[in-house]
């Protein structure tokens, strides 16, 4: 007689999993390094899917990696059953030990499975499906991740989720599963409602039409329709029929005659299916776990009765989760694929493709520089890739060509480390022909090289082949091409962040040339600098028109000196200081002024609205930030830049 023993497998791969997540994030927090959470997640790739089939456009930093994630993972459970909620899942996991917690604790509260509770229970993983879904499609953003439990644990309750919501949806996973049975597997966890759609697979295809049907018929909104129907008939059929039918081709099998119905198999069972009522388990809770199996002392279950497929599933689960890395970074889709203008009724249209834009870094960006091109003349398309950083432009070569395309890309940049002093009366002016300069964070990275080099004030750059760049440096230094060439070709920067660690920036920038074009005197320089700064400037439009009446809202201007808007961290913070402005009722715009040779921030305002302690007070010392979205909504900030001198009111 065969005894009941571990099931080594599956045990191996969930410790494994386990371990490899929490090693993972661990690593890379203790380098400094950025960890993508949402890596492997197939159910966010099936939502970044659904994004792409209904507009085109991935879901912020979603890839191929994680889309193949959950082709694999509906190809696996059509074919073969829910592997990778028996084998890899860290929430299923999770659920089951805890379930194993609340039996030794004696805590357990037994629902049945079949029982009218456990089949009224089952529609809410159906509900939030369809609402996650809705907002996913509806706005090209995951909206799983504002309440995803694994998001929130895994990212410290940081990231992208709504605290509160995040803090319930933990509770239930912990509590919930404590107290019943894989509770969060059976009735809260989504990607479980859709993998048991993916089980009713002639309904599953059906609904895949019905899509397809409408999307050609034009039917604006149809595909709310589908997935409304497909999420009720889930529910229906899952709480009504409890099993498949036709697929998966892997099923535990019962031998009757060696069976002696000793219960041990419906004890081992996660889900407690009632195992004794089928000769073919095709229940709809089944993960060909193969706790059952483990189990039996008789040998009368087996996968598809025979005792040589006992490690097939897990194995294959590990096979579809190796063949989703190998595809999903084989392949990329674009992260939008737009088109515009007459391009179907052009001739000869052609591709120009770029890659290295580091620039290109997720949708939003993606976005950007698709509102940026559709302002190009002859240009008809965007496609972006952002695991690549690559972008793909369809252009009439009749109207444009690929250099003007490159240098549509590249953002000319004005950069100043330091004010020359008195003793520095002029400044060699050194060109430069960089290769490896394609777009604003190529720029970025470029300006960090003579960072912290003394003696080296500043340079400007335009677009040519090569880039053409002037160094701006001190002529007692005496600098010479070799050393401007190791500044220029080094391999990595090593930037100090905030918390004064390291972080290294790969560099891969090529010095072509350097000559020696004459000099520039000191003011030439300041003033040539200050240009930069004065493009910061804004007007607040509605403000300015709820002020318009001057004789009712005179206007005064606000001054306090601001070196430090040429430093790069003060720089990128004060985008957030303008938002923060133009919610302040009053304030009407803000310029920069050049005083003894100091950038001065010029704020105008409504003078019955302020006055110099009120602005000091409420805005320069603000402990919280309004700031204005791109969306039209508000959101509270911290403030992102301090102001450390005190400004007032200057004379017209």
């Amino acid at each position: 007689m065969k005894h009941s023993h571990p099931n080594y497998l599956k045990n191996l791969l969930q410790w494994g999993v386990l371990a490899a997540i929490v090693g993972t994030i661990a690593w890379r927090k203790i380098n400094e390094q950025p960890v993508d959470v949402e890596a492997y997640c197939p159910f966010g790739g099936l939502e970044a899917l659904s994004t792409y089939l209904h507009s085109n456009s991935l879901a912020c930093s979603m890839s191929m990696l994680q889309i193949m994630m959950g082709i694999t993972l509906a190809v696996g459970v059509i074919l073969f059953s829910r592997l990778f909620c028996g084998y890899l899942c860290p929430l299923g996991t999770v659920s089951e030990w805890l379930g194993k917690l609340g039996k030794k604790m004696h805590c357990n509260i037994e629902v049945r499975t079949g029982s009218i509770v456990d089949r009224l229970l089952r529609v809410v993983k159906y509900v939030l499906l369809f609402v996650i879904f809705y907002y996913t499609i509806d706005a090209s953003e995951l909206f799983c991740k504002r309440f995803d439990p694994y998001y929130a644990l895994a990212t410290g309750f940081k990231g992208e989720i709504i605290p509160w919501l995040s803090a319930i949806m933990v509770t239930v996973l912990f509590l919930g599963s404590l107290f019943v049975k894989m509770f969060w597997c059976r009735y809260i966890c989504p990607l479980g409602a859709l993998s048991n759609i993916f089980k009713f697979t002639p309904f599953f295809v059906l609904m895949m039409l019905g899509a397809w049907g409408l999307s050609k018929l034009g039917i604006e909104g149809g595909w709310v329709w589908v997935l409304g129907v497909m999420c009720a008939g889930g529910y229906l059929l899952e709480a009504l029929k409890m099993r498949s039918c036709f697929l998966p081709v892997l099923t535990i099998d019962r031998d009757t005659e060696r069976c002696n119905s000793c219960g041990l198999c419906e004890k081992r069972c996660p889900h407690n299916i009632p195992i004794h009522d089928f000769t073919k388990v095709r229940h709809i809770d089944c993960t060909m776990c193969g706790n059952c199996i483990s189990a039996c002392n008789t040998g009368a279950l087996q996968v598809n009765g025979r005792k040589s497929l006992r490690w097939a599933p897990a194995l294959l689960a590990v096979l579809l989760f190796a063949s989703a890395l190998y595809l999903g970074n084989k392949w990329e889709l674009p992260t939008i694929d737009e088109k515009w203008g007459e391009y179907e009724q052009k001739e000869n249209l052609q591709t120009f493709k770029m890659e290295g834009l580091q620039s290109i870094k997720c949708f939003g960006s993606s976005k950007a520089l698709s509102a940026k091109m559709q302002s190009v003349a002859g240009v008809h398309g965007v496609k972006t890739f952002v695991r690549s950083h690559a972008v793909e432009i369809l252009y009439d070569p009749e109207i444009t060509n690929e250099r003007k395309l490159q240098e549509v890309l590249f953002t000319p940049t004005i950069r100043k480390y330091a004010t020359p002093d008195e003793t520095v009366p002029v400044l060699e002016r050194l060109v430069l022909g960089v290769e490896g300069l394609r777009d604003r964070t190529d720029m970025t990275h470029f300006g960090l090289v003579f960072f912290d080099v003394e003696g080296i004030y500043g340079f400007t750059s335009q677009f040519d082949c090569p880039v053409h760049v002037e160094l701006f440096v001190d002529p007692a230094k005496g600098f010479t091409e070799k050393q401007i060439r190791e500044l220029v070709e080094v391999e990595e920067y090593i930037f100090p962040n905030a918390k004064a660690e390291t972080k290294p920036i790969p560099m891969n920038f090529d010095l072509v040339t350097c000559t020696r074009q004459g000099t520039v005197t000191r003011d030439e320089f300041i003033n040539l600098m200050f240009e930069d700064i004065k493009k910061l400037k804004g007007r607040f439009v509605e403000n300015l028109e709820k002020c318009a009446d001057e004789s009712q809202f005179p206007r005064a201007r606000y001054e306090v000196p601001m070196s430090g808007i040429e430093k790069m961290p003060v720089r990128m913070g004060f985008p957030y200081f303008k938002s923060f402005l133009s919610t302040c009722e009053g304030i009407l715009a803000v310029d920069f002024v050049l005083r003894d040779y100091v950038p001065t921030l010029q704020l105008t305002y409504a003078t019955p609205l302020w006055d110099d302690q009120k602005i000091w007070n409420e805005i320069f010392k603000a402990e919280k930030w309004t700031l204005r979205m791109a969306d039209g909504t508000f959101k509270e900030s911290d403030p992102r830049i301090s102001f450390l001198i005190e400004g007032k009111t200057v004379e017209e």
